[in-house]
């Protein structure tokens, strides 16, 4: 597996299993894939409803979603550096297969905590986008 196929896989599976911190009128933790989405969502409602409150919360899901992208890719890229330079080349799918597991199954735990979606109580990957 290439270093930039490595670096692609780590940062889609972060994106999506990751819990990381948010800011809004109540602060979580979500993965990144929820910010971007609620970041198209409330994009075209900037353009179309012009008031502070809107464009305010938009601009805020949307630096969030942009800098846990940059964040999310950078450290993708360091571990596909590392994996590459630490494991043989026929390994290095393994061993980017098993850190997708371990994010995976963590996801499957009570990690989350997203009181715009769920509730105030902690939740796995499935409650966040419930």
């Amino acid at each position: 597996m290439s270093r930039r196929a490595m670096t692609w896989v780590l940062w889609l599976v972060a994106v999506a299993t990751l819990p990381l911190p948010y800011f809004m009128i109540d602060s979580g933790r979500v993965p990144a894939a929820q910010l971007f989405l609620l970041a198209a969502v409330t994009a075209p409602l900037m353009v179309t409803d012009p008031s502070f409150t809107t464009r305010f919360v938009g601009s805020l899901f949307l630096a969030q979603s942009l800098l846990y992208g940059a964040a999310l890719y950078l450290l993708a890229r360091l571990a596909a550096r590392a994996i590459a330079h630490r494991t043989a080349p026929g390994r290095r799918g393994l061993a980017v297969a098993v850190i997708a597991a371990a994010l995976a199954v963590m996801a499957l735990c009570n990690v989350y905590r997203a009181p715009l979606s769920h509730g105030p109580g902690a939740t796995n990957l499935m409650g966040v986008f419930r």
